[in-house]
């Protein structure tokens, strides 16, 4: 009988696990990291600073190898993880992850883009807010000195993309994109009247 090997959870890839040791040398010395500053130069509190590391952790351990964006791929598109998902994930307050996050935004560490999609309400159109795309940056990879690690792990991710896309029996494009995109050019398309046959 063919033994299987057990593939490894998100945050124990080696791109999660060198990110994670970078912090790690962070949070030792803080005051040697000018991002890690607050705007008048002081040293960020420590215990947010610890925080702000475990996000920043949840995020990278959570994030697409190759789009960046934090979430996973999933049969029918690209899953986007909630604030309330990464919450949960990192084990601390909603209110917590969102100051959190507001810094690391402030920082360029992270792109945060909130779509929007039309539904029909008691017959008029509306528009609600979908999941918001949140994507780790180039600039945070290039600063965390993890640009290597990640174009490495952006080839390689490549591959497994690709067996996703023969196992779901779907192009790679369409797992890529985000399920809540996908089912808005749907409804777009559905929209749009068929072109009629000429008589």
């Amino acid at each position: 009988m063919k033994e299987t090997t057990p593939t490894k959870k998100r945050f124990e890839r080696p791109f999660a696990a060198l990110n994670r040791d970078r912090w790690k040398t962070y949070l030792a010395n803080p005051s040697g990291q000018v991002a890690l500053l607050t705007p008048c130069g002081r040293a960020t509190q420590k215990r947010f600073l610890r925080d702000i590391a475990l996000v920043m952790d949840t995020l990278v351990s959570n994030m697409c190898l190759r789009t960046r964006k934090v979430g996973v791929i999933a049969r029918n598109g690209f899953f986007l993880y909630t604030w309330e998902k990464i919450a949960k994930e990192c084990n601390l307050p909603l209110w917590r992850v969102k100051q959190c996050a507001a810094r690391i935004i402030e920082n360029g560490w992270l792109e945060s883009t909130q779509p929007r999609g039309l539904t029909i309400t008691n017959g008029k159109p509306a528009y609600v807010c979908l999941a918001s795309i949140k994507r780790i940056t180039l600039k945070y990879i290039t600063a965390a000195g993890l640009k290597k690690a990640f174009t490495e792990a952006h080839a390689a991710a490549k591959k497994s993309v690709m067996k996703l896309s023969i196992r779901y029996n779907k192009p790679v494009k369409y797992l890529l994109t985000p399920i809540t995109l996908l089912a808005k050019f749907k409804r777009v398309k559905a929209a749009i009247p068929s072109p009629q046959p000429p008589n």
